[in-house]
This record gives C-alpha cells, structure tokens and sequence, in this order.
C-alpha cells in the first residue's frame, strides 16, 4: 500500500490536497479505518473491488466518487490491487461549486453523477485522459479556477468561523466565533450545517481530535499532555470522544498497525 501527496498551487483556497493510493497484489486483501473529518473527497477509484462499511451499510466504491463529512470512522477494504486519486476540497468548496445543501451528503459515498451529472462528466474527462498525478493536479486545477463559484455573506461568514477554529486547533468554544463573526448563534449553526455539512460545534469536536492525533502520531509530544493541551478534562473524557470518532477504545485502536492512518496523520 502505497499513499502519496501532491501540492496544489492555484487552488489553495479551494483544495486542501490531491493524493494518489495504490494497492499492489501483496497488500491484497486490504482493511483499514478510515478517520473522520470535516471535509469532502472527490475521488476516481480506477478499479473496482472497493467498499466502505459505514454502520454496517456496504457502499461499493468505484469511478467517480463524492465522500460527504463523516463524523465517525468508517472500514475501507479493498479485494482487488489497483490504484485511485483523490482531492480533498477545503470544508465550504463543495457547497461553492455546485450551491448544494452539503449535510444531505453527511456520512454518505455517492456516485458523482447522481449529485451533479454536468461537473461529473468534466471531471471524468480528465481521469479518461489520466497520465500521471502531476497532470491531474494540473487539469483539477485549471477546472476548478474555471468554475464558478457561489460566494455570498453566508460563504464569508463560514470560512471566517472555520479559520478562527483552525487557527486556535480547535480550542475554540462557539461564544467567541459568534462574537468575532457578529452573527447569531442560530445563523452560524444553520448555515454552517448547510455548507460545510456538520454543525461548528461538531466540526470543532472533529478537528481537535484530529489534531492531537498528528501530534501523537508526529512524536510532537506525550499523549498524556496532549490530552490535557487539548481542553480534555481527563483520560476518561478523552477516551470518549476517542470512542466516538473511532468506534474502539484507544486501547484497541494502538495495539493495530494502522499503516494508512499513521501515513494520513503523518502528512
């Protein structure tokens, strides 16, 4: 198994990154979790024998695929090698892009071309003439700055909340994005429900768990401290939230190998 990242240069405020994820024969059969975020996926699997089991609800996984916000962990397992290209879009571009109520696709991986058949098909184009990942980075790109986007106060207001959440990883309570946004609580949870496709509080829950597990797996610092830097009360509080995101308890969850987790953190 094999994950590999590429940079975007023109899109950044659209695209978070493009990576590349390829199975060989000796990594067959393949099974992983797969971490929750707060972000949507456009992915081309190339080949089929892909599925994702969330909640015990089989989703096959083949050609162009739209991943919503997932607020807890998922099972990817792969039976066939082969290899997909993704791009993780920044949290409001979808909504951006196609002006789509983005938690009608919460916890969901939908054929493409059931959500927007017209930008499926120009995407498609690009993987039907797919070369290498350098080109597909730059075709993306080139459609994506060709596109036009939904941009409104709404728009505004959301990007603002999700920097200030992003800027402080995550230890941030709702009180001081209300006062730095000047919107009421209500507007925020509504639209940023709407656009992102989780309410902010859940979003903030999401992104600070994920960001001390990078620290974790990055060697930043202890686990023990780092439960504590991140507004945990305690262990117990922490394994909590651990077994919400992650289904398992973090004693299950350390004694795997976790390669693609470790690699998705590491990056």
């Amino acid at each position: 198994m094999q994950l590999t990242f590429f940079e975007n240069e023109n899109t950044s405020p659209l695209v978070e990154q493009y990576f590349e994820l390829l199975f060989g024969k000796n990594a067959i059969p393949f099974q992983s979790t797969i971490l929750p975020s707060g972000n949507t996926v456009i992915t081309h699997i190339f080949t089929p024998g892909q599925k994702a089991i969330v909640k015990n609800e089989e989703m096959p996984l083949y050609k162009l695929t739209l991943s919503g916000v997932f607020y807890q962990s998922y099972k990817l397992i792969v039976n066939e090698a082969g290899s997909s290209f993704g791009v993780t879009l920044h949290p409001t571009t979808l909504y951006k892009l196609l002006n789509m109520d983005v938690s009608k696709i919460k916890n969901k991986h939908i054929p493409f071309h059931e959500i927007n058949s017209d930008f499926s098909k120009k995407l498609n184009d690009i993987f039907l003439d797919y070369e290498t990942p350098k080109k597909a980075v730059r075709d993306i790109e080139l459609l994506l700055n060709e596109s036009p986007l939904t941009i409104n106060q709404n728009t505004i207001l959301v990007d603002k909340a999700i920097d200030l959440i992003k800027d402080s990883e995550g230890l941030i309570h709702i009180d001081e994005i209300l006062l730095e946004t000047k919107i009421s609580q209500k507007t925020l949870e509504t639209q940023f429900k709407k656009i992102v496709g989780i309410t902010p509080g859940k979003y903030i829950r999401s992104f600070r768990f994920i960001k001390l597990m990078k620290k974790y797996e990055n060697n930043e610092i202890d686990l023990k401290d780092l439960i504590y830097m991140y507004n945990y009360y305690d262990s117990s509080h922490f394994n909590k939230d651990f077994k919400l995101f992650m289904n398992e308890s973090p004693t299950s969850f350390f004694k795997k190998d976790n390669e693609l987790i470790k690699k998705i953190l590491k990056n």
